[in-house]
């Protein structure tokens, strides 16, 4: 079974007379042996016939130059070419753009929590404070948005308008 897969990968060449002496000789043996490599060899003789007789076609002038050409040429998508220059320089200026609105919102995020102190509605704690006050900024950790949190902060950006003033 390997004999056989390795003759038929070797058929080809046979026929072209491409294999030396004693390549040639092992061939034409196991053909004499072999009937499924023998069918083989001549479905690939009467491939071999059939192209034989086709026509030739006749190439026009500069043919061979073209597919030569074509076949080194970098292939790019249309739409590529299309941007040229651009399309390459696009990695730099999307980074750009990225690392500037990251830090835009990064930094208007920090802002408001370093003056979140400014606009909190309830001022630090006292001795003179009653339990009812102390009862409601305990009960506000468990809002869905607790002041001084991350979400809180994100609440009072998004809804900040300038008629909105908290006083200290």
């Amino acid at each position: 079974m390997e004999t056989c897969r390795n003759i038929r990968k070797k058929l080809s060449a046979y026929q072209d007379r491409e294999l030396g002496p004693a390549e040639k000789d092992a061939i034409e043996a196991h053909l004499r042996i072999c009937e499924a490599c023998r069918k083989e060899h001549e479905a690939l003789l009467q491939t071999y016939r059939i192209l034989r007789s086709l026509p030739e076609i006749e190439a026009t002038p500069g043919f061979s130059r073209q597919i030569v050409e074509k076949a080194t040429q970098r292939q790019e998508p249309e739409w590529i070419r299309a941007l040229g220059a651009a399309f390459r320089l696009l990695p730099a200026p999307t980074a750009m753009v990225t690392l500037a609105i990251v830090g835009l919102l990064t930094g208007a995020l920090l802002g408001n929590f370093l003056t979140a102190r400014q606009f909190d509605p309830l001022p630090p704690f006292s001795a003179s404070h009653t339990d009812k006050a102390l009862t409601l900024a305990s009960v506000q950790v468990f809002d869905a948005t607790p002041p001084g949190s991350f979400a809180g902060g994100y609440l009072r950006l998004a809804t900040y308008t300038r008629e909105t003033r908290h006083e200290k």
